[in-house]
């Protein structure tokens, strides 16, 4: 297990919790009480993912990572997935949500099936995973820079102000083209594709694409800059493995995830659809109560409710088949709002995905000035 330094990986997966970069809706973690209960007895929760393209948050034809989870009983998952399939034709293979969507027939099934389904027993957690590479451009380098002279990003939400005006200004103050390479070289040499000169020599070609009367804009990225020792120092825990996985989305979102269905259902046990980053991440993810919280100095990370985690297939279990369903409606949703494009149907889920949503990692707009500041001055 890697160990928790500042700037880490595990930084992203608080989801926001408390004032951490990410922008999420913070349960109220009013878990169960702790009981020794045998597993086989407690409730299940389906996960299942769209979307995921790894560490590879750039990718244009996927703007937007979704992972959903479901919690119904075994009967009335089989009836809705039953019904589903009598929709369809015989010829129809696994009734996925990609094939679905792309036939009347099949998006008049999906929307029969989300009607059935009882308030509260599906539930989303969505990344707009450009955002989320400028949120750990702030995370990985800036961060750890700031606690060394005192100050803490998450408390007072600076590090989410500071990737706000990076995200808004970025494009519009520099040049747009070079802003995007920025961002590119960061994700090439956290994916280790790039070595630590090229991705600075990134940061200040784009530095010198801002016009001498955007200078105090251009003060932000001499900041990054700045970051040089922290980069090094990463790149070192990059290329032993210390620190693995740190810009995909699959482990925060579960996290966050799994802390809103034990607000309703207390412990679980979860079973997820075959991830092989989850499955390498599973240590963590149960020990992340051992870690402490920058955004609430003092206190630990909320333990994760989810006391085991299985994987299986949507061919096993019903629920996983929903789960693929309700993540696709939603990463479809989603896409239409980041990007624009999509269809009519992408506007009429609208209605019907958005109560699901119980967090996300997606850019508000705007920027508080206040908390961009050092010191929140």
């Amino acid at each position: 297990m890697p160990r928790p330094r500042r700037g880490g990986w595990i930084r992203i997966h608080r989801c926001g919790l408390g004032g951490a970069i990410l922008v999420a809706v913070r349960p109220s973690a009013r878990h169960a009480p702790r009981v020794n209960t045998p597993s086989d007895l407690l409730p299940v929760v389906y996960a299942d993912e769209s979307s995921n393209s790894g560490q590879n948050l750039l990718d244009p034809h996927q703007p937007v990572f979704t992972l959903a989870g479901v919690h119904l009983p075994d009967e009335l998952a089989a009836s809705i997935v039953d019904d589903v399939r009598y929709q369809l034709p015989p010829t129809q293979g696994e009734p996925k949500y990609g094939s679905l969507a792309r036939s009347s027939g099949g998006r008049r099934a999906l929307r029969r099936a989300f009607e059935s389904m009882p308030e509260g027993s599906v539930r989303s957690y969505l990344m707009d995973k450009r955002f989320m590479v400028v949120t750990k451009l702030v995370d990985v380098l800036v961060e750890p820079l700031a606690d060394a002279d005192g100050l803490n990003l998450y408390e007072d939400q600076g590090g989410l102000a500071l990737a706000e005006l990076l995200r808004m200004a970025g494009p519009v103050l520099g040049d747009a083209a070079a802003f995007h390479q920025m961002l590119q070289a960061f994700v090439d040499w956290v994916r280790q594709r790039l070595a630590t000169d090229d991705f600075f020599t990134a940061i200040a070609a784009y530095k010198a694409s801002i016009p001498e009367e955007h200078a105090d804009f251009a003060g932000w990225i001499e900041l990054l800059e700045c970051c040089r020792g922290v980069a090094d120092e990463t790149a070192a825990d990059l290329a032993t493995g210390e620190q693995r996985d740190i810009l995909d989305p699959a482990v925060p979102a579960l996290y966050c995830l799994c802390t809103s269905f034990g607000e309703a259902v207390g412990r679980f046990r979860l079973v997820h659809d075959t991830s092989k980053v989850i499955n390498r991440n599973t240590t963590l993810l149960r020990m992340v109560h051992l870690l402490p919280d920058p955004a609430r100095p003092g206190r630990f990370n909320d333990p994760l409710p989810a006391v085991q985690i299985d994987f299986a297939d949507s061919t096993s279990h019903p629920q996983l088949q929903i789960a693929d369903w309700a993540a696709g409606a939603v990463r479809q949703w989603a896409a239409h709002l980041a990007v624009g494009g999509g269809d009519r149907f992408s506007e009429e889920l609208t209605d019907v995905v958005k109560p699901w949503v119980v967090g996300a990692v997606w850019p508000a707009g705007t920027v508080d000035l206040r908390a961009a500041r050092p010191g929140g001055r």
